[in-house]
């Protein structure tokens, strides 16, 4: 039987601590119990976390949540700059909201090429560092310049922060225009319980929190999130394997002919001559127990069918991959 390889969906591949996971079987016992609501305990560690008022703080059930909510509340013009993750366009046709795709891949290179007046005309502008599924870095001056000249919210979807270790959170007293999104699926172990947050001015956690529901994040989330930046030093160990396994990859990828780009998350997109070649090569991988995200995957908004995208794993799974890919291009 062929072992299966799980490279698609980007979740953190390691389960939380042994000592938090003990600490928290009690509270198995107590799901009859509604969550606090309030989430007043979770959002002061978050906040700690980030270095803002636990005022400045939204929980959500993911991020998937807080895309909507931010999209309900500040539906009309939405510039989505492609390609990039699917739900902000999603997110948009369900509020049958206008969405102008703006091109930023060029020549292998990722810009976010916003225009002043397309900046001005728009509710909401959506920006995700790193890019999904690029994995490039949006410079901090580019962000500025895009909250400065824009007239509506500008939502910095940053929930691959700590793969990338810059963010734009200090901004939020500056722009009052500004909210920041920030995961606990991807860098955390948090996928299975669903949590998320969104940073930014008070008066906008309020129109956001005005549409939430009571009780969105569950009780066992709310608990593990109290607990789980307790053993922040478990999780930056992780993210330093997964990054030295990714740039193994990277440069694997490129010594075996195929174009790779450079990455500041926990996972790598790969460029091949053609949609043709890209579907053998998936295909093929998937023959051989590896799944990963082709172009054609309702994950991704606006990329071209001659990509896969290659979550990080073990180097014991990416060397498989680089054999696999290696013996498809024969």
């Amino acid at each position: 039987m062929i072992e299966k390889i799980v490279l698609d969906i980007s979740y953190l591949k390691y389960p939380p601590p042994e000592k938090l996971c003990k600490k928290l079987e009690e509270e198995v016992k107590k799901v009859n119990i509604y969550p606090s609501g309030n989430y007043d305990k979770l959002r002061m560690k978050f906040a700690k976390y980030v270095k803002v008022k636990k005022e400045n703080i939204l929980l959500g059930n993911g991020l998937d949540e807080i895309i909507d909510l931010i999209t309900r509340v500040w539906k009309g013009k939405i510039l989505i700059p492609i390609p990039t993750f699917s739900q902000f366009e999603i997110a948009a046709n369900r509020e049958s909201s206008e969405k102008v795709l703006i091109s930023c891949l060029e020549n292998g290179i990722y810009t976010i090429n916003y225009s002043v007046q397309q900046l001005r005309e728009a509710s909401l502008v959506w920006i995700c560092n790193p890019n999904n599924p690029t994995g490039s870095k949006i410079p901090r001056g580019k962000i500025i310049h895009i909250l400065k000249e824009s007239r509506g919210i500008v939502a910095v979807d940053e929930c691959y922060y700590e793969y990338l270790g810059e963010t734009i959170v200090d901004l939020i007293d500056e722009f009052n225009n500004l909210i920041v999104l920030r995961s606990f699926s991807k860098n955390f172990g948090l996928a299975g319980l669903r949590l998320g947050f969104a940073i930014s001015a008070y008066e906008n956690i309020k129109k956001l929190e005005s549409l939430k529901q009571i009780f969105n994040v569950n009780r066992i989330a709310e608990k593990f999130g109290e607990k789980i930046i307790d053993y922040i030093s478990y999780y930056k160990e992780i993210w330093e394997e997964i990054k030295s396994t990714r740039g193994k990859f990277i440069e694997k990828i490129r010594q075996i002919g195929l174009k790779p780009y450079n990455s500041y998350a926990n996972f790598v997109l790969v460029e091949f001559k053609n949609k043709g070649e890209a579907e053998r090569i998936w295909e093929n991988l998937k023959e051989n127990g590896i799944y990963t995200f082709p172009a054609w995957s309702e994950e991704f908004s606006g990329l071209e069918k001659k990509f896969i995208r290659f979550t990080v794993g073990t180097e014991e799974e990416m060397n498989k991959t680089i054999k696999i890919l290696s013996e498809s291009l024969r």
